[in-house]
């Protein structure tokens, strides 16, 4: 996939590079019938209208409370928003609270392209929507005319969701133009678009024996199942002593139970509508800047005639069709939690890229829908061999890491890019694409993102969500684990090393040599040990104080250090004593090495201009080594020259 000759350097990216239109969608969850059917559309749109689409997803929902769903909120400044060609965005599939108000802010500061919203009314922005004042009314219609019902209640979503409000408004309209008045304390319960509120709504609703409703219209059929099952549970029977409906048409939603009376509404015109709109505008140019008025598209709803009302019926082919169907879904089901529990397991044991790229190629066959998958790192520089450093946030340089192509194992290439590319040149294909962008992060910490392409006809889920978690959480555990052994090499490197002058200790000399000694005496190697003593070192004590000591004893290293060989090994032995060692050195060497310290020795006196010289004696000692000499004994040698020629400068004072 990549040479020898990309690696390290900057490539250039091809998502956004103008050989054809890119298109963002930000929309939020990938399990609900809405995502389903806009992930299914956008890969024949992508097709028919010849660009690329990069679905910024994201995960979260209105009762969820951690810090993984908040950390998503990131998703919005990372976007390239400014580069795209055009905007796709579903606002109302984003419930966590602030998620919805932060997308739109960056869309109406950052955005400068057309942008069309689905599924949701906005009084600045292009949108296709279903009527949802039209939607409701044949459902309504159907209780009010032919079942002459008067008696009717409405389970609303949580306060604020844009689609619940607006059905909910349609039925206090149709209500009083029916002539009968809605008490909105007694006839609308607020719910949260969920299961779980079929209790709270029996309460509400139900409370009363002599109060009860004919039927509960609820917004949608999810709210609608809860309460069906709450129902049941207090032995009231659907439809002989209540009907309940509900809104969108979830298939196979309640198959142990009743089909549900509701609403479907045309996700896929929707979506269809709402790419051939953003078309138009990227290649007219007619944009919402350029106009007075709004495009505003609005797309007609299908009323749905269930059990629940006593006007629909099921007969044994269905049954038989919905009994295979769950059959193949919850084997499906069963594969897939065995090979994420695997995943799971060897991903926390990853220490390091390498591992998590082998099990990632590994476990490729448990994933048959995905076709290609990128992971791209966040990158703060690359250190002195040239390797990238990662991040824990974001950064404007990403680092491509892993890579898999049609199934094939394309390596770790290694390759960087600005970020604002999403991915390399390498990974362009010559048909379009639709790729699938997820943050990998936890906690407050952003590793990076994950770009996933499907098959044809395959279309994201839950299961790669959690797939995405399971990789953030063994990228984090591999932060931990380097920052761990970087502290543990630090109070290593502490313990071996010379705190003032940062030459090693006498530890750490004997650990860099010993590993190696007993090879060097079995070859019977030259090794050259010389020994330094610092002169006076007393005497500038006592006369200009232990500062200008420590400063001697930097000194003597500095120039000790500096004019050593690349493979001399130096260290501080002790208060003014050094030793360098010399592997493979001879007594020419020697004398050359001290030739090199006392020049640089020099010019390092004359360049700091003390009132005080800093010299020492040396002296050395060459030894071709056998099996029974030990380095203490070398060492002792050397120090036994050094002083004898102390002991003459001494003299020669006198």
């Amino acid at each position: 996939m990549t040479d020898g000759k990309e690696k390290g350097r900057k490539g250039s990216g091809f998502m956004l590079s103008g050989r054809r239109k890119t298109i963002g969608a930000f929309l939020c969850k990938a399990y609900s019938l809405f995502d389903t059917a806009v992930y299914r559309v956008l890969e024949e749109e992508a097709a028919r209208l010849d660009c690329n689409i990069i679905v910024f997803t994201t995960v979260g929902y209105f009762a969820s409370q951690n810090d993984y769903d908040r950390q998503e909120r990131a998703m919005f400044s990372f976007a390239p928003i400014e580069q795209l060609d055009g905007i796709l965005v579903a606002p109302d599939t984003y419930e966590i609270e602030g998620f919805r108000d932060e997308l739109m802010d960056a869309l109406r500061n950052r955005a400068k392209c057309p942008v069309v919203t689905l599924r949701h009314v906005s009084d600045e922005l292009d949108c296709v929507h279903t009527e949802e004042s039209k939607a409701i009314l044949p459902l309504l219609t159907h209780l009010l005319d032919e079942h002459k019902l008067t008696k009717i209640r409405f389970l609303a979503g949580y306060e604020g969701h844009p689609d619940s409000e607006a059905r909910l408004n349609a039925f206090r309209r149709t209500m009083r133009e029916r002539g009968l008045p809605v008490d909105e304390k007694k006839d609308i319960c607020h719910g949260n678009m969920w299961y779980n509120c079929g209790e709270k709504a029996y309460k509400a609703f139900f409370s009363d024996p002599g109060d009860r409703p004919e039927a509960v219209v609820c917004a949608n059929d999810y709210m609608a199942a809860g309460l069906c099952r709450e129902l049941k549970k207090n032995g009231l029977r659907i439809p002989e002593d209540v009907i309940v409906t509900g809104f969108d048409n979830v298939p196979d939603l309640m198959t142990e139970e009743l089909t549900l009376t509701t609403v479907e509404q045309d996700f896929t015109g929707m979506a269809r509508a709402a790419l051939e709109e953003l078309d138009r505008q990227i290649r007219t140019g007619d944009t919402r800047s350029t106009r007075e008025k709004n495009v505003s598209i609005g797309i007609p709803g299908r009323l749905v005639l269930g059990e629940s009302c006593g006007c629909g019926k099921r007969d044994a082919s269905y049954y038989i069709r919905v009994n295979r169907e769950n059959a193949q879904k919850i084997e499906q089901l069963q594969n897939r939690e065995v090979g994420m529990t695997y995943l799971s397991i060897e991903m926390s044991g990853c220490d390091d890229l390498k591992q998590m790229h082998r099990v990632l190629i590994e476990k490729r066959q448990d994933t048959p829908m995905l076709r290609d998958l990128y992971i791209c790192l966040f990158e703060k520089g690359r250190n002195e061999s040239g390797e990238p450093v990662f991040a824990k946030e974001m950064t404007d340089t990403v680092c491509l890491v892993h890579a898999m192509r049609d199934k094939e194992d394309c390596g770790m290439p290694m390759v960087s890019y600005e970020r604002s590319r999403l991915l390399p040149a390498m990974a362009e294909r010559p048909e379009p694409q639709v790729l699938y962008l997820m943050g990998l992060h936890q906690n407050e910490f952003a590793y990076g993102y994950a770009m996933f392409h499907y098959y044809g006809g395959e279309i994201p889920s839950t299961f790669f969500q959690h797939w995405n978690v399971i990789l953030s959480g063994a990228l984090s555990n591999m932060h931990k684990r380097n920052e761990i052994l970087a502290l543990y090499e630090e109070r290593r490197l502490s313990s071996v090393t010379d705190v003032m002058t940062h030459l090693l200790n006498r530890r750490g000399l004997e650990e860099k040599i010993t590993p190696e000694w007993r090879s060097m005496c079995a070859r019977r190697d030259y090794v050259t040990f010389v020994t330094f003593d610092m002169d006076h070192l007393k005497y500038i004590n006592d006369t200009y104080g232990h500062q200008a000591g420590d400063f001697a004893i930097r000194t003597l290293a500095e120039a000790i250090h500096t004019a050593a060989p690349k493979d001399g090994i130096s260290a501080r032995m002790g208060g003014d004593e050094f030793l360098t060692v010399l592997p493979g050195a001879r007594k020419n060497a020697a004398e050359e090495y001290i030739r090199r310290f006392e020049k640089k020795l020099e010019e390092i006196n004359r360049r700091e201009k003390r009132s005080f010289r800093v010299e020492a004696s040396t002296g050395y000692a060459v030894m071709q080594l056998n099996e029974m000499d030990t380095l203490e004994q070398c060492i002792r040698m050397s120090d036994e020259a050094m002083y004898k020629v102390k002991e003459e400068h001494h003299a020669a004072r006198k």
